[in-house]
């Protein structure tokens, strides 16, 4: 009989190999020489990396996507750490109004998103611009930048602030001298998060896109409907691995702060 901790080990192995080999497959078909995707790949080759860094398409759709996506991350930390404050230290409007507003782009489907931002981009003349869909996106990352610095701010001590201020700061010095160095740490995660659900982000990108602008995943998906190049796989993997290295640092930097922090 199976001991109840080797059969959830082996439960676990189990998922993480049925969600991570989809991944495997996309890295593995962007080696292959052939001009389709074939996995196992039929000889290797880094041919199709060299496409996608030189080829006009690739390299504009990859610099659209990465300034999109640091516009709507720095956007997104500055909304989003306003909108915590505003739940947890202000009492202007009610926390859960707040709470709500930063969460509808969670709530809403992504296709009434979409629809939306496009038919408000329309008559302001922002469809198929970066500014556009970088606000666009910010929208969809508040969410993970209000979360984040929330719960940091519930978890802080108020007698950390009251002190400042008994020591003659005021609201605005102690947030700006006190508060916020605290949470930092967690707005640049949120960030972070924010701008990875930006640089793959599909559905608001394929509304907002135009015949000059477009996306990674935009490119991919038009490259998939004429007939899927080891290109796209490669394009995949590329994203895949900034994706990786992004939340990696994202991870990482609470360990970093706590071991600088003077005991």
């Amino acid at each position: 009989m199976i001991r109840p901790r080797i059969a959830t080990t082996l439960v676990a192995v189990l998922l993480a190999l049925f969600f991570v080999f989809p991944t495997v497959v996309v890295i593995a078909s962007s080696f292959g020489k052939g001009r389709i995707v074939e996995f196992p790949p039929r000889g290797l080759t880094w041919d199709w990396y060299a496409e996608i860094f030189t080829d006009r398409v690739w390299t504009g759709a990859f610099a659209n996507s990465m300034v999109v996506g640091i516009l709507a991350a720095a956007m997104a930390m500055a909304v989003g750490t306003v909108l915590a404050i505003a739940a947890s230290r202000t009492r202007i409007l009610p926390p859960m109004l707040v709470t709500g507003a930063a969460m509808i782009p969670v709530i809403v489907p992504g296709v009434v998103l979409s629809i939306g931002v496009y038919v408000i981009a329309v008559r302001v003349g922002l469809t198929g611009s970066v500014v556009g869909l970088a606000i666009a996106h910010a929208a969809i990352g508040v969410p993970f930048v209000f979360i984040n610095v929330l719960a940091r701010l519930a978890a802080l001590d108020r007698q950390i602030e009251e002190a400042a201020q008994v020591c003659g700061a005021g609201q605005v010095t102690t947030l700006r001298t006190v508060t916020i160095p605290i949470v930092l740490p967690s707005v640049v995660i949120g960030g972070a998060l924010a701008f990875i659900s930006s640089w793959d982000e599909f559905m608001v990108a394929l509304f907002m896109n135009s015949p000059t602008f477009r996306t990674i995943p935009v490119v991919v998906w038009g490259e998939v409907l004429s007939g899927a190049e080891p290109s796209t796989s490669a394009a995949s993997a590329v994203v895949t691995l900034v994706s990786i290295v992004i939340l990696g640092l994202a991870v990482g930097l609470p360990r970093t702060t706590e071991r600088k922090r003077p005991q």
